[in-house]
């Protein structure tokens, strides 16, 4: 595995590097609805109907054994997210309750650090970058895993290279496998009412793109962004400005950033 993810190391680093703001920021619009129309078959004939079997069926302490477990990682990268951010504060937080919900949590399957007082921020390593400056560069499509962006997609490679658990112990393929398709499950059964909005809308792909740019935007700029995201018609060729940028000028976003 580990040529793959080197591959896969390299590849992002040459995405981000070409995540300036020149970049359209969906200049593979054709390819990106191609591999959209394929994601979106194999979520109807195979991930959509376990996912609702899922959320219907299993019992609750389970589903939420299973979303506090993988939450728990999310909570594990973010104090890698918030120290590059310079939030040294909700860094602590973060590291706090990958303490707490992994020792007396049993391995994160119970959220003690919640009641503790340990909020949660979720910050991971693309809405770093993003808030250090680097734009979001081309909007991307990627098979099975979705959307994405040149610069965010070093969330996912710095997570297969930094798994907390593939450091520690020696885990097959097979258990990586099965542990990334139980947390694909849960974060699926987590967005199924929203389906009926999604394939309501003339454009289904055009309306998951631009929501999940406007929200990665916000995201970067913890919910408060200096100026609108503008996206639409005749955007195409503008950009947004980077967060240094902004800080100082305040000016309007015209492209996709997060």
């Amino acid at each position: 595995m580990r040529p793959t993810l080197f591959a896969a190391v390299a590849v992002s680093i040459l995405l981000v590097g070409c995540a300036t703001p020149q970049n359209n920021y969906d200049p593979l619009e054709p390819v990106n609805r191609g591999i959209f129309a394929f994601n979106t078959v194999v979520d109807r004939i195979a991930v959509k109907p376990v996912a609702k079997v899922y959320r219907n069926y299993a019992p609750g302490p389970v589903k939420d054994g299973t979303h506090n477990f993988f939450a728990n990682f999310d909570d594990f990268f973010s104090v890698f997210g918030n120290l590059l951010q310079g939030k040294v504060g909700d860094a602590g937080h973060s590291a706090g309750r990958v303490l707490v919900n992994t020792s007396v949590g049993m391995f994160g399957l119970v959220d003690w650090a919640s009641g503790m007082g340990l909020k949660k921020t979720d910050e991971d390593l693309g809405q770093a970058i993003g808030h250090l400056g680097v734009g979001s560069g081309p909007y991307l499509m990627l098979p099975l895993l979705g959307p994405t962006s040149a610069r965010d997609v070093v969330d996912p490679v710095s997570r297969a290279l930094l798994d907390p658990v593939d450091l520690t112990y020696d885990v097959s393929t097979g258990v990586s496998i099965g542990r990334a398709a139980i947390g694909a499950l849960d974060a699926r059964a987590a967005v199924l009412p929203l389906d009926p909005l999604i394939e309501s809308q003339i454009d289904p792909y055009a309306y998951l793109r631009d929501a999940w740019l406007q929200k990665r935007y916000n995201d970067v700029w913890d919910g408060n962004p200096p100026a609108p995201l503008q996206l639409g018609p005749g955007l195409d060729e503008g950009d947004e400005p980077d967060a240094a940028t902004e800080q100082k000028t305040g000016t309007t976003a015209t492209d996709a950033s997060k």
